[in-house]
C-alpha cells in the first residue's frame, strides 16, 4: 500500500515542489493512516483537529489521541474548540462548515499550499448514493474530487478495508466515533443499510461504480469546458456582464445549457428560457443576481451592486455636487452654449437645493426641441436607450419638475433666453 500511495500522492501534488501541507485529522483510522503514510513518504506537514464537544469525554479523548499522534510523528498540531449542541439540526453540515472555514484561516495565516483530508473510496460510493437520493445533476453525481481548490484527497483510490489492514499491520492507534453507528444521518443509513447489499452483487461492483463516477467527472469537465467557451463571448461592462443573445439562442438542449450557464448565479433555467422570448426590459432575479433582457443581449448584474431608485436621491446645493455625478454651477460667458453635458438655465426658476435622482415610472418633462410634454419612458424609447441605461440615468429636478435629463435633454420650461440671470450647469 505504501508504494501505491507514494506514486498516487506524487501525481496529485505535482503542481508544486516541496509543498507545505496541512492535514485534517479527526482521530479516526482514515486520517491516522494518512498521517503515517505522509510521514513515511517524507512529506512536510502540520496537523489540524477540531473538537466539537459533541460526545463529551469521547471528544476530548479524540483530541488527546491526535495530540499523541502529532508528537510521535514530530509534526506541529493546530487545535480548535468549536462547540455544537447535540440537539442542533444539521449537525454534520454545521461541523463541516466550521472546520473548512477554520482551514481557510489556517491556510491564509501559515501559507499552506494545500489541505489534505482522508476521504477514501467508500466515502466516494456513499456520496454517490446520497446525491442520487437528492436528485443531483451531473456535477453532484461526479462525487468527491481528488483536487478541489485548496483541498486534496489522496486516499480516494483506497477502500476503508485497506486502511484498517494497514493500521493493524503497523500497530497504529485510532479512535472509533460511536455516532458512525447511528442511522439517523443519511450517510450512515446508506453505509449500513444500502452498501452491504449493493457491494454483494459482485466482486467488481465497487470498482465498476467508481469507474462510473470517473466517467461522470469527465463528463462534467467536458461540460465545464464548453460553458467556458460559450462565456468567451460575454463581456464585462459598467452595468454588469453583457451576454449576446446569439451566444446562447442556438444551444441545444437549451434548458440543459442554460442551467449550467446560470445556476452558479442562482438563476433558474426555466425563467432564463422565458426571458429569451420576452420583450426588452423584462428580467428575472435570484437572491444574488439580476438578469435583464435587452434588444439583442442580456445584462447580468449583482444584486449587491444595485440600489432601489428611492434610495438614490441626492441634495444639490448651489455650490454643486461631487457624487454620484460631478455637477458644476457657474455664471456663463458670451462663449457659453448648451451641449449634451452643459446647459444654460433660467436661475430665477430654480429653488435650491435641487435634487439629483433616478427616474421613476410616470416621470415626464417638456423636452427642448419638441412640442408638448413627454413621458421619460417614451423619451428613453425614442433615444433607443437600453434598460440598463434607463436604470442608470440621472435626473436633475426641483421639488416637482424634471429640469434636466442629465447628459441628454433640458426641459424647455427652464431654458434661459439671455445671459442675464442665467446659470450654467456642467458635467465635469
Amino acid at each position: 500500500m505504501e508504494q501505491k500511495f507514494k506514486q498516487h500522492i506524487a501525481s496529485v501534488l505535482d503542481f508544486i515542489s516541496n509543498p507545505k501541507l496541512l492535514l485534517a485529522v479527526s482521530g479516526g483510522v482514515d486520517s491516522v493512516v494518512l498521517a503515517h503514510l505522509l510521514s513515511k513518504c517524507g512529506y512536510t506537514f502540520d496537523m489540524a483537529h477540531v473538537n466539537y464537544k459533541l460526545r463529551g469525554a469521547d471528544s476530548d479523548l479524540d483530541e488527546s489521541l491526535v495530540s499523541e499522534t502529532a508528537k510521535i510523528l514530530r509534526v506541529n498540531l493546530h487545535t480548535a474548540i468549536k462547540p455544537i449542541k447535540p440537539d442542533a439540526s444539521g449537525i454534520q453540515e454545521k461541523a463541516r462548515n466550521l472546520r473548512y472555514a477554520w482551514f481557510e484561516e489556517l491556510v491564509a495565516e501559515h501559507q499552506y499550499d494545500a489541505v489534505l483530508t482522508a476521504h477514501h473510496a467508500d466515502d466516494q460510493l456513499e456520496t454517490l448514493f446520497m446525491r442520487l437520493s437528492r436528485g443531483s445533476g451531473v456535477e453532484g453525481l461526479s462525487g468527491i474530487r481528488a483536487k478541489n481548490d485548496f483541498l486534496i484527497r489522496p486516499l480516494l483510490p483506497f477502500f476503508k478495508e485497506e486502511l484498517v489492514v494497514y493500521a493493524k499491520a503497523n500497530t497504529l492507534k485510532w479512535r472509533e466515533d460511536v455516532s458512525n453507528n447511528s442511522t439517523k444521518y443519511l450517510r450512515n443509513a446508506i453505509r449500513h443499510n444500502v452498501m452491504p447489499s449493493f457491494l454483494a452483487l459482485s466482486s467488481q461492483t465497487a470498482a465498476n461504480t467508481l469507474k462510473s463516477v470517473q466517467h461522470l467527472q469527465e463528463t462534467f469537465d467536458a461540460i465545464s469546458a464548453q460553458v467556458n467557451a460559450i462565456k468567451k463571448a460575454w463581456k464585462n461592462a459598467p452595468d454588469g456582464i453583457t451576454i449576446p443573445l446569439i451566444s446562447i439562442e442556438g444551444l441545444q438542449p437549451k434548458r440543459f445549457w442554460l442551467h449550467h450557464l446560470f445556476a452558479v448565479y442562482g438563476l433558474d433555467a426555466v425563467e432564463v428560457e422565458k426571458l429569451l422570448d420576452a420583450h426588452a426590459g423584462k428580467k428575472c432575479t435570484s437572491a444574488t443576481h439580476e438578469l435583464l433582457r435587452e434588444r439583442d443581449h442580456l445584462v447580468l448584474s449583482s444584486q449587491s451592486n444595485r440600489k432601489d431608485a428611492a434610495d438614490e436621491v441626492y441634495m444639490v446645493p448651489e455650490s454643486g455636487i461631487e457624487f454620484p455625478v460631478k455637477l458644476e454651477f457657474s455664471t456663463p460667458n458670451a462663449a457659453s452654449k448648451t451641449t449634451a453635458n452643459c446647459v444654460l438655465v433660467n436661475a430665477s426658476k430654480l429653488t435650491f437645493p435641487l435634487v439629483l435622482r433616478r427616474w421613476n415610472k410616470g416621470d415626464l418633462f417638456y423636452p427642448t426641441g419638441m412640442k408638448g410634454k413627454k413621458k421619460l419612458s417614451k423619451f428613453f424609447k425614442d433615444e433607443k436607450m437600453s434598460a440598463a441605461e434607463k436604470n442608470n440615468q440621472w435626473l436633475l429636478c426641483d421639488e416637482n419638475n424634471v429640469i434636466w435629463v442629465v447628459g441628454k435633454r433640458l426641459d424647455r420650461r427652464f431654458v434661459s433666453d439671455s445671459l442675464s440671470n442665467t446659470l450654467q450647469i456642467k458635467i465635469v
